[in-house]
């Protein structure tokens, strides 16, 4: 009768090109199959930043709120063009007006107040105008930036590099522990990859005093991006 076998085995994390972290590996609950997972890393320097703005005006009308609204949309889009960037580079990501009450801080009386709204997305390429682009956004009362979003162009081109590390560490994981069982693997059983490039989002606030006035743009200090990939991989036992 044959026994049902389970074996944790801890990989070793090797260190190759990138980092490697290789989970346990253990016999699967069906006799005669190895299973393990192993995830592979590289951790890179950005070179892609998005910034997510949002342009909030109000009036005591709808019609002048949606003015001032585009007013200051396009004033943001100049500041932009003259920094160097493309229109292709910005785009508006929704809009929208509406209206709601409040009590006059003077007469005390309730009176309605129209807030338009309008959401865009800067993407930037060269990083070194970040900190200057920023300073000078800030001079405009009607935006806000809600975030800054730095990314790589390619994660793709990393793609090979971390697949293939995740298998060959996930096989070496296998042939580890069908050592030290004393069994020889047959054939793959099954392979599955997830592959993942986080971004490195960052919050903006917005300083008191007027940043342009400084010398010295707002600095940017972005982390490494980390791509990864996790092989999850099994093989058969040969059968005796």
């Amino acid at each position: 009768m044959k026994k049902s076998l389970k074996l944790i085995f801890f990989a070793l994390v090797l260190t190759l090109l990138f980092a490697q972290t290789a989970s346990a590996a253990e016999i699967q609950q069906q006799a005669g199959t190895i299973e393990t997972s192993a995830t592979s890393s590289v951790d890179v320097d950005p070179d892609m930043v998005q910034l997510n703005l949002s342009v909030r005006t109000e009036a005591s009308s709808a019609a002048l709120a949606q003015e001032n609204n585009s007013t200051a949309v396009n004033k943001a889009m100049d500041l932009l063009v003259s920094e160097g960037l493309s229109k292709d580079a910005i785009t508006t990501t929704n809009y929208s007006t509406y209206s709601y009450t409040k009590t006059d801080d003077n007469t005390k009386n309730e009176v309605t107040v129209y807030s338009s709204n309008s959401g865009m997305t800067v993407t930037i390429k060269e990083l070194d105008k970040v900190g200057e682009i920023l300073d000078k956004l800030a001079d405009i009362s009607e935006v806000n930036v809600n975030s800054v979003n730095y990314s790589i162009q390619d994660p793709g081109k990393y793609k090979d590099q971390v697949i293939a590390s995740a298998i060959a560490a996930a096989k070496q994981n296998i042939l580890s522990s069908a050592n030290a069982l004393g069994v020889t693997i047959d054939k793959l059983d099954s392979l599955k990859i997830d592959f993942n490039s986080a971004s490195n989002i960052q919050p903006y606030t917005r300083n008191s005093v007027s940043l342009s006035t400084s010398a010295t743009p707002q600095p940017q200090s972005p982390e490494k991006i980390t791509i990864s990939a996790t092989a999850d991989l099994s093989y058969t036992v040969q059968q005796k």
